[in-house]
């Protein structure tokens, strides 16, 4: 199964991951989250959730508290993100720390498992191609109902599936430019940086993440008219923004950036950036330079 048809499962996960956060929730003692590439998104999203709900939280990349543990500060539960449960960088760092840790993969088999109090499966999200969608947007749905978010996510495997045909129209619509920005504040901010992370990694483009507010200390300067800006937008603030990039000559193009929209905002995202693959003349399943998981 490749990266598309991989995206266009999503749903199959995402009901998983809502199952296995109602019988559970993460440890409630200061928590460090780990992961490296999308799974250090994954941490910096479930970080800002649990602060969100007075929880001590921080993330760090697992290759950083690998090299540095004494430098990681001093917690009572480590929680690391790996899609292959392989990651020499994440297994590194927990046994560095020695602290009661938990997993969150999509495979069942992997080295020093026994490092890991409770191992969350989301196998009904594991994958086969390099580029993670489904698995990083599965793991997303599964914070957000295990930290306690409301709202609509009970019912988002149904609004993807009811309305997939709609989000592949309205990518088809998408701008194209020399340069692409994503930008977004709290959780929205770790999904943006995924998603730029899938638009360089994929389509081989210039694509830049940043917090929104951030935007116009520096980074401003490169919009022009080649610049396209996507706002997972969930903050008035935002709003003035948009219209400010957009008289510079940006084509700013909203999505909703509220916790339980973000999945299928990232949807969209994950489906242009494997459009734009092809449109470039790129094999979106074998990315250059690229493997399914970091072992060193």
């Amino acid at each position: 199964m490749g990266m598309l048809e991989e995206i266009l499962s999503s749903g199959q996960g995402w009901q998983q991951a809502l199952e296995l956060a109602a019988q559970e929730r993460l440890p409630s003692g200061a928590t460090l989250f780990l992961g490296s590439g999308s799974s250090y998104f994954l941490a910096q999203v479930a970080a800002i959730l649990a602060r969100k709900r007075g929880q001590r939280a921080l993330a760090l990349p697992s290759g950083e508290v690998m090299l540095d543990p004494k430098a990681a500060g001093s917690w009572d539960w480590v929680v690391g993100f790996s899609r292959s449960g392989r990651t020499s960088e994440l297994i590194g760092a927990v046994e560095a720390l020695g602290l009661p840790a938990w997993l969150l993969t999509t495979t069942q088999e992997g080295p020093k498992r026994e490092l890991f109090q409770r191992v969350v499966l989301l196998d009904r999200a594991a994958e086969e191609a390099i580029v993670q969608t489904r698995s990083f947007s599965s793991a997303l749905v599964y914070l957000l109902k295990v930290l306690g978010v409301d709202g609509a996510l009970d019912h988002l495997p149904e609004r993807l599936s009811q309305g997939m045909g709609a989000i592949q129209e309205a990518v088809e619509g998408f701008p194209r430019g020399e340069r692409y920005f994503l930008l977004g504040v709290g959780p929205a901010w770790g999904v943006a940086q995924e998603a730029a992370l899938k638009l360089t990694e994929t389509a081989l483009v210039e694509a830049q993440a940043f917090h929104s507010l951030e935007f116009r200390h520096g980074p401003k300067s490169r919009v022009d008219e080649g610049a396209v800006v996507f706002l997972l937008k969930s903050h008035l603030l935002e709003k003035p923004l948009a219209e400010e990039l957009a008289g510079l000559g940006a084509r700013v193009l909203e999505l909703p950036g509220s916790e339980a929209d973000l999945p299928l905002s990232l949807v969209h995202l994950q489906l242009f950036a494997h459009r734009l693959a092809r449109e470039r003349g790129l094999d979106p399943d074998r990315p250059r330079h690229l493997t399914y998981a970091v072992q060193l």
